[in-house]
């Protein structure tokens, strides 16, 4: 039985994005015992995303005159590396596409040392914001093969890490007798966690992540994916069980049930038919995240650990740092003890 963790996501974008309070939220789950901080990552961002993709704070919290600050995701953890103690560092998850693979298993590989091996690394093919906003476009990287050139991104990688002389030959990336150091502290190099709720990304995860952290998905889907994973981790010669089983949700957690859902309802609604996904009512998204009192966050949790999950990476939604803290900490004294 693995035991269960719990990480947050932190502001490194969003309307309460700003060094400070990524600063505040990382040391705030340290403190309380949080086992992971979370942030993401996308290059090309734009105003109209930042007020419909929530993917930290609350709508409540948007005004006229905020610029889309998305604050670059490797810089912020190699930041909180030298601000934390314990905390696993993690990032879900580097558009891996729009990354040169060799560049980033060099700082990925650094940021392990200053990390001193508190790194999960999730890599992922992009969302719908990516593709609103052109990403690939600015890039000059063709969105099309996507996931076949993540792939051999992937791999790439992996031969940096854990080859004296790294050597890699693919349809988009190819070198030959490579010599980068440092290799990784923890061997045989940070865990490579596959982000996409499709089942191809379970695919993905099965042939060559270390982990999966998919996203909108109900626990029934997710126990179908963990199937589609587990098969083809086998059918891989890979055992799946080593393999860690995450996930992406949106959560709040209050008092009572209303206090837990007022504070999710305006993202919500905000976010319907966002760049992050199409929701075609409030139901859908209820079934798929964690929202309510103490006892309603048990339950879903539950439900979510019966079909498989290990790991949770929560997008608390706060309209202020203040609900932030308030909401880690009921969780930290109601839900972390529950499953330690």
């Amino acid at each position: 039985m693995h035991k269960i963790q719990f990480g947050v996501r932190v502001p490194n974008s969003g309307p309460l994005s700003s060094i400070e309070n990524i600063v505040k939220a990382t040391k705030q789950a340290e403190e309380l015992g949080f086992d992971s901080i979370w942030v993401h990552d996308h290059v090309v961002w734009s105003s109209e995303m930042h007020r419909h993709h929530i993917s930290s704070g609350a709508a409540e919290a948007i005004t006229d005159t905020q610029d889309a600050n998305f604050f670059e995701a490797t810089s912020v953890l190699s930041y909180l590396a030298s601000e934390t103690k314990k905390i696993t560092l993690g990032v879900a998850c580097l558009v891996m596409p729009c990354r040169n693979p060799i560049y980033a298993a060099k700082q990925y590989a650094t940021l392990d040392w200053l990390a001193k091996g508190r790194l999960i690394v999730g890599v992922g093919l992009g969302s719908k914001a990516t593709r609103e906003s052109d990403e690939f476009g600015v890039f000059g990287v063709p969105y099309d093969k996507r996931g076949d050139r993540a792939d051999e991104y992937i791999q790439a990688m992996k031969a940096v890490w854990t080859q004296p002389l790294a050597s890699y030959q693919g349809e988009f990336i190819r070198f030959k007798d490579a010599e980068i150091y440092p290799k990784p502290v923890q061997k045989p190099h940070p865990p490579v966690w596959v982000g996409g709720w499709m089942k191809l990304a379970a695919k993905r995860a099965g042939r060559y992540g270390d982990g999966w952290i998919p996203g909108w998905l109900s626990p029934g889907e997710m126990k179908v994916g963990c199937d589609i994973l587990a098969q083809t981790a086998r059918e891989n010669g890979r055992d799946p069980s080593k393999i860690t089983i995450a996930v992406e949700k949106l959560a709040t957690i209050g008092k009572t049930r209303d206090e837990g859902l007022n504070l999710a309802t305006p993202t919500l609604k905000t976010s319907s038919e966002s760049y992050e996904r199409d929701i075609d009512s409030m139901q859908f998204a209820l079934d798929r995240h964690i929202f309510g009192s103490v006892s309603d966050v048990r339950r879903r949790i539950d439900e979510f650990i019966e079909a498989g999950v290990q790991h949770f990476e929560l997008k608390i939604i706060y309209p202020t740092m203040d609900s932030l803290v308030k909401q880690m900490t009921l969780w930290s004294e109601e839900i972390l003890p529950h499953y330690d």
